[in-house]
């Protein structure tokens, strides 16, 4: 690897729509100095803002990635404030592209961690895109953010960390999708082409809501069908993988199977879901850097332990039953396409 090649300076266990904060292994060095420094400074933050947040490719297309939005600046870089009350308000710069479109909004932050820095730099840009949308519904998001030094340095960038798999087809003749699986894997790829990492945590606990009558499905079509291989165990999670998305210890301790896991999550899914919760006068807000950031890891381990559930179970169904149940059905050959057109 290159000293100049991106790579995921954190967190230690990446994982596709994970935030995660990516740079080089010499701005890597730094953050780790400057962190473990715990000096006050003031570091400068970026944000890329953009109508969408770009999902599939290398880390490298994530950060070369245009940005796209309807905000313009005609009387080039603008300076404003957002006011809170009283004493609280904050200076934000806007700076144009080349066509006058909002490109970046900056802002300074006083902080002793660069990773706190950056959270409470997402709190505030999140908000003032908050109040821009008052007049005009518009898709505005943080593509990503670029931290500073003090010296205006680089040092890296947090971005969600892209779905870099890809898969070649050919020569193929087809695919057979049974309805049983039809609907979960439907809801598979609404996680994965969502960028909200609230919309993601709730797609996975709707995906792992359905497992039980899966398994129900899956035992009583086999004892139909004559099978009697035991269906596979709850799936253990890796606790290096928790506390490497950057889960506390604490929060780790008892969670063995993706059971416990969605069991300790409910909570904050339940919060995602309900503007306020058992009578709380305190809703979850979206906005914020902090809670951003725990559902990000929230969704990437959900995400991910439910895709690998319903792999084991597709698995177990193409072993032992997929074969008995495609008894009877045709084989389409391509010369009779005309016969398996749409009917609307």
């Amino acid at each position: 690897m290159g000293n100049d090649e991106l790579m995921v300076l954190w967190p230690r266990h990446p994982v596709p729509c994970a935030l995660a904060i990516v740079g080089t292994s010499a701005q890597g060095a730094l953050l780790n100095e400057l962190e473990r420094a715990q000096a006050k400074a003031i570091y400068t933050v970026s944000a890329i803002i953009s109508d969408h947040v770009p999902l599939g490719g290398s880390l490298q297309d994530s950060i070369s990635h245009p940005p796209q939005n309807t905000i313009g600046l005609p009387n080039g870089p603008l300076t404003i404030y957002l006011h809170h009350g009283r004493h609280n308000a904050v200076y934000f710069d806007l700076v144009p592209d080349d066509r006058r479109r909002l490109q970046t909004i900056q802002v300074e932050v006083e902080s002793t961690s660069p990773h706190a820095a950056i959270q409470a730099a997402r709190t505030e840009i999140n908000q003032l895109l908050d109040s821009l949308q008052r007049r005009v519904w518009l898709p505005l998001v943080i593509a990503r953010l670029e931290l500073f030094d003090a010296n205006k340095q680089l040092l890296g960038y947090q971005l969600q960390l892209p779905f870099s798999a890809g898969i070649e087809i050919g020569p193929l003749g087809g695919i057979h999708q049974y309805p049983v699986f039809a609907e979960r894997e439907a809801l598979v790829r609404e996680a994965v082409c969502s960028s909200s990492p609230y919309y993601r945590l709730l797609c996975a606990f709707r995906l792992y809501d359905g497992f039980a009558q899966l398994r129900t499905w899956l035992k009583q079509t086999g004892e139909k069908l004559g099978v009697d291989a035991p269906l596979p165990k709850e799936m253990k999670v890796d606790p290096d993988l928790l506390t490497g998305l950057g889960f506390k210890p604490e929060f780790c301790e008892g969670i063995r199977t993706v059971h416990d896991l969605f069991g300790k999550l409910t909570k904050m899914r339940n919060g995602v879901a309900h503007f306020l919760l058992n009578n709380e006068n305190q809703p979850l807000h979206l906005s914020d850097g902090n809670t951003y950031l725990e559902c990000s890891a929230a969704a990437a381990a959900t995400v991910h332990y439910s895709f690998e559930t319903l792999r084991m179970f597709e698995a177990y169904f193409s072993e032992h039953l997929g074969g008995k149940l495609a008894r009877g059905s045709i084989l389409p050959m391509i010369n009779q396409r005309a016969q398996f057109r749409i009917k609307a």
